[in-house]
């Protein structure tokens, strides 16, 4: 994983605060699609097997083997791998950056939950460069036991013992360069369509979906999502334009509603021609956006009569999300002593 240097009157060591962006990973070749299934339903975190967690290794060999040619297919339509691991990095240098210019010494590290770079290997490489304190900042701006619970904990099993002592952000759902920056994607995807029905068109924010039973345990998943989209409403002026949708269900366990594919059924439907995707709940471009909003639910729009169909791009390297994770970055070294 690349590092980028110090900035200048950082000894490089101890004195720099290691910045650990923690995301889910994405296979990074056809080889790669199996074992990261595998990993990914492995996690008791995101599979939750209640009573039967103990089966969860078979449980999750058997999944992966059984998805793996369909997910193949999936990642073969952009390109046979997923990008997340390089625009992870990226966005982790640029947060380092950031800090960098106000001051603040920082090396960028990334740590995926389902493949490389690991906890493991984010720890192992910072040991290596001699920090001894970080802050753990999550690509997931709203909090779940899914995502950030489950990336939290590889990292502290993975820190045990190496004398590193890390920070925590754990969410930003209304954090102002993350919304400014959301809003600003949206903008440039209104764009696209046509002028007469720019200010017409419904605008969807597709949010990954989560078992209905992980809200009713607590999970805060669904809850930040209504924040973040009802902040962008209003910043947008969308009003009963914009919709909350969720996408990329699995199983036959009742997940959260509606689907983003009824959504677009449902609009088509009403006589709208021209809809708006934004991936709410994701920081950049992966499976996700690139083959299920790109691809999949382009071709059901435009089959069910939609002629114009626009995707908002992820915050990605926004510089006001990266000033925005760099803010919440120094924020928690300062909590802790470590800045």
């Amino acid at each position: 994983m690349p590092d980028a240097p110090p900035p200048a009157g950082s000894d490089g060591g101890g004195g720099t605060l290691g910045v650990v962006l923690l995301n889910l990973g994405g296979p990074d070749s056809p080889d790669a699609v199996e074992p990261f299934l595998r990993n990914l339903f492995g996690d008791p975190d995101v599979i939750k097997l209640g009573w039967a967690r103990p089966l969860q290794p078979v449980f999750a060999r058997l999944v992966a083997r059984r998805r793996a040619p369909y997910s193949r297919d999936a990642y073969a339509q952009i390109g046979g791998r997923s990008p997340i691991a390089e625009e992870s990095a990226q966005q982790a240098a640029g947060v380092a950056a950031e800090l960098g210019q106000r001051g603040i010494a920082a090396r960028p590290y990334c740590a995926m939950a389902c493949w490389h770079p690991f906890s493991e290997e984010a720890i192992a490489a910072m040991r290596t460069d001699g920090v001894r304190r970080a802050v753990a900042v999550p690509l997931f701006p709203h909090d779940s036991d899914t995502t950030t619970g489950s990336s939290f904990k590889a990292l502290d099993r993975a820190a045990r013992g190496s004398g590193i002592e890390i920070a925590r952000v754990r969410h930003y759902p209304d954090a102002e360069g993350y919304l400014a920056a959301l809003c600003d994607r949206v903008r440039e995807a209104a764009a696209a369509l046509p002028e007469a029905e720019r200010d017409t068109a419904p605008v969807l924010f597709s949010a990954h979906g989560l078992p209905e039973s992980y809200i009713r345990d607590g999970d805060p998943y669904l809850d930040e999502i209504r924040t973040t989209v009802a902040a962008a409403t209003r910043r947008l002026g969308l009003g009963a334009r914009a919709q909350i949708c969720f996408q990329s269900r699995l199983g036959r366990a009742k997940w959260l509603s509606p689907y983003t594919e009824d959504v677009l059924d449902a609009i088509a439907g009403a006589g709208h021609r021209s809809v708006l995707v934004c991936p709410v709940a994701f920081t950049g471009e992966h499976i996700e956006t690139l083959q299920e909003i790109d691809i999949l639910y382009r071709e059901r729009a435009l089959a069910r009569g939609i002629t114009h169909f626009a995707r908002a791009r992820t915050v990605g390297c926004h510089p006001a999300f990266l000033a925005a994770l760099a803010d919440l970055a120094a924020a928690a070294a300062r909590a802790q002593g470590f800045v």
